[in-house]
């Protein structure tokens, strides 16, 4: 199958992710596959779930403006460093009689073996009472970032200039030790090759048999980003991709500029996809997207929607203990969505100077995959 760069990029990001939450501790992911966060379904089933995903009627990944999928991690995606979807996450929490917060479950990165933070609390009797006392008590935060790792800091409200407009999340500012996303998947390079690589005619299925499942648009793209990068069980990937794809298919170009269409789509000028919800996105404005309740973004000074800041109360550190990062995704990462916004004006599209045999089912909005009905075996 093609090597892209874009695959270098995961083997590193992602193939190296092992669990160990210890800074330096071993790389046994080549050889022990159950201490890795991978999904090993079938290329077929990967796209079959991510086809729903991305057909969900109330959360449509395909829109006029942007692209989108949440932050939670697929199933599969299970061990200690997740965040492969374009948007990490963590918590910071502060607990009762301590001196400072601490930061749980944040990814480490390549200098750490890609390992995290600890994730877990170990709280003493007295500081038990002191949270069941009043449940309701924010004690921390439920961080989501999408803040790409190639994008240097500080970030304008920190840079010196203003020190007292530099926001602090429970007394740790906010820099790119901390807040920057880790893995180098997660990055303005990757986002931008994972869009060159797909923006091609990609393998069609067979013409004498019409329930191949590459006749459909959705599993065309995901199977084509099997083939290229072994990344078919990410949302975001296949999001992507199969967008891209289906502009090359119906003979879209760039316009207007001399960009290309990654670097419009994932450009080095912003600090990463923005964050928002399912209902009332607006990318770059002061018309905020309507996150989930007890959620806000963290304001940086450059307006780019890569930081949310979700409520931890008393009683979620209560139940959520001994594994804090996974109950900040259960309580609320499905809910936090990636926005890829498509750059409508650049991308001129012309179904008849195609080679693809579907062009002639393309739309005037091509990026806009519709569900139809899925390919049978």
């Amino acid at each position: 199958m093609p090597i892209t760069r874009h695959i270098a990029i995961l083997t590193i990001g992602i193939l190296g992710a092992c669990s160990s939450t210890e800074p330096g501790a071993d790389d046994t992911c080549g050889v022990d596959a159950s201490k890795c966060d991978l999904p090993d379904d079938p290329a077929e089933v990967s796209c079959t779930r991510r086809r729903s995903d991305a057909f969900n009627e109330n959360r449509l990944a395909f829109n006029d403006s942007f692209l989108r999928w949440s932050c939670a991690d697929v199933q599969g995606v299970t061990l200690d460093d997740r965040g492969q979807e374009y948007c990490e996450y963590f918590a910071i929490a502060t607990l009762p009689t301590a001196s400072a917060a601490l930061v749980l479950g944040r990814n480490l990165g390549e200098d750490s073996s890609y390992g995290t933070t600890s994730s877990a609390v170990t709280l003493t009797a007295t500081q038990v009472a002191a949270l069941e006392a009043d449940g309701t008590q924010v004690v921390g935060q439920c961080m989501f970032t999408s803040w790409n790792s190639d994008i240097a800091g500080p970030v304008p409200a920190c840079d010196g200039t203003v020190p007292a407009a530099c926001p602090s999340i429970e007394g740790i500012p906010v820099d790119e030790t901390t807040f920057r996303m880790k893995f180098d998947v997660n990055s303005a390079d990757a986002g931008q090759l994972l869009v060159e690589d797909c923006f091609t005619n990609p393998t069609g299925g067979e013409a004498s048999n019409p329930r191949d499942l590459r006749h459909d648009d959705f599993f065309r793209g995901c199977l084509w980003n099997a083939e290229l990068n072994e990344t078919e069980f990410r949302k975001s990937d296949t999001t992507i991709c199969t967008s891209m794809t289906r502009l090359a298919e119906c003979g879209c170009s760039v316009t207007g500029t001399n960009a290309t269409l990654g670097e419009l789509i994932s450009p080095f000028a912003g600090r990463g996809f923005p964050l928002g919800g399912w209902s009332g996105f607006v990318a770059g404005s002061e018309a905020r997207s309507e996150l989930p309740a007890n959620c806000r973004y963290v304001d940086i000074g450059d307006g780019s929607q890569t930081l949310v800041s979700c409520d931890l109360t008393a009683s979620d550190l209560l139940s959520g203990a001994a594994e804090v990062k996974a109950y900040c995704a259960d309580k609320y990462a499905d809910n936090i969505v990636v926005h890829v916004p498509i750059p409508k004006s650049n991308v001129t599209c012309d179904p008849a100077s195609s080679s693809s045999p579907y062009a002639e089912t393309c739309s005037a909005t091509p990026w806009i995959l519709t569900p139809g009905a899925p390919a049978a075996n």
